[in-house]
């Protein structure tokens, strides 16, 4: 999963938030959690200034690297 940053016209940037990075091939992913835990991370993208949605891909790749499939996946990234 590959970042950049870019502004709203599409050029590239070097400084700028959080939530102007794009990923190069995103996919959408869609899922059922329950109230609580939604909660939970939406107070911790809030209170770290991300975007729920990144806070979900760290999640996920903290999980990921736990699983020797998802290790293989993980390691060529970034």
């Amino acid at each position: 999963m590959k970042t950049e940053r870019v502004t709203k016209g599409g050029t590239q940037r070097r400084g700028g938030r959080v939530g102007d990075r794009k990923l190069a091939s995103p996919v959408t992913l869609f899922a059922a959690i329950e109230a609580e835990r939604h909660a939970a991370l939406r107070a911790i993208a809030f209170a770290e200034r991300r975007s729920l949605a990144d806070v979900v891909r760290e999640a996920l790749d903290a999980f990921l690297a736990q699983h020797p499939q998802g290790r293989r996946l993980v390691v060529g990234r970034r």
